[in-house]
């Protein structure tokens, strides 16, 4: 949410997310992924919100920002000081600084350690607003977001131009680190992408190590047709993020279903890179 860390994926709205880019090369039967057209590398479309997405709010008035639509909600002093974020599973404490009327910027962490630091900037006229995150703990490297909202109404009077009403209006990795590449022998699939994240496994649903990923121990993938395919990752053998990924006839469009297992689902798209 506008003012809940971390968006990514955004964590609220999809789970973290290696969000489009996979499996193209996975979709077809056994025997024919070894010659498939579908290896090779793809890259997901910007995320974009799900039909009747409720915008976010936030007011930043008087030295408090306050985001009564995160869940749970908070307000805290705007004094650069990590306050107590009670209630959060992916952050304690957050931090927020005004370094203009059109810009600021957050941090959140966890235990101590930063998760992400976000800075917020609205655009001249008002209507427009970009956040920039860099978010650590989702791959052995931090990974750059950006996310563009545009305002569904004003802050109350006298408050800091970030305030009113935001709708998410798309979610991209800045440097397209999710791209990922994939290698086919047999029934065997290799997964690596640019953040580091990798595995191996076999499409018969056994499960095989998943590397560079805290949140994922394992993987296990599973052929549903021709053209569909379903990945479920794991932590400590219980499963974390289940993903259906399925092809196009035109060999170069994929469609992602990302359900994270407690009642949230998302859907992107991909496309095959030349």
């Amino acid at each position: 949410m506008v003012g809940s860390e971390t968006r990514v994926g955004v964590w609220q709205r999809a789970a973290p997310v290696r969000s489009l880019a996979l499996l193209a090369c996975m979709l077809l039967s056994g025997t024919a992924m070894a010659q498939s057209l579908f290896a090779g590398t793809w890259r997901p479309d910007p995320q974009r919100p799900e039909p009747g997405a409720k915008p976010d709010t936030i007011q930043l008035v008087n030295g408090e920002y306050e985001c009564p639509s995160c869940s749970p909600p908070y307000k805290i002093k705007a004094d650069g000081v990590d306050h107590p974020i009670p209630g959060n599973p992916r952050y304690d404490s957050m931090s927020v600084v005004v370094v203009n009327d059109h810009t600021i910027s957050r941090a959140v962490k966890k235990a101590g350690a930063k998760m992400a630091e976000t800075t917020v900037t609205v655009s001249q006229d008002g209507t427009r607003m970009t956040e920039r995150q860099i978010v650590s703990g989702m791959g052995p490297r931090p990974i750059d977001w950006t996310n563009q909202l545009s305002r569904v109404s004003g802050g109350a009077k006298g408050s800091h131009k970030v305030s009113g009403t935001w709708q998410l209006i798309e979610s991209d990795l800045t440097n397209h680190d999710e791209d990922t590449t994939y290698k086919i022998s047999g029934d065997t699939v290799s997964m690596s992408d640019r953040m580091g994240r990798s595995f191996t496994a076999k499409t018969d649903g056994t499960d095989a190590p998943y590397k560079g990923m805290a949140e994922f121990t394992s993987v296990s993938l599973k052929l549903i047709d021709s053209h569909t395919l379903e990945e479920t990752d794991k932590k400590d053998g219980q499963a974390v993020l289940v993903m259906r990924w399925t092809i196009d006839p035109d060999g170069r469009t994929m469609h992602a279903r990302f359900d994270d297992t407690h009642g949230h689902v998302m859907h992107q798209t991909g496309h095959k890179l030349p």
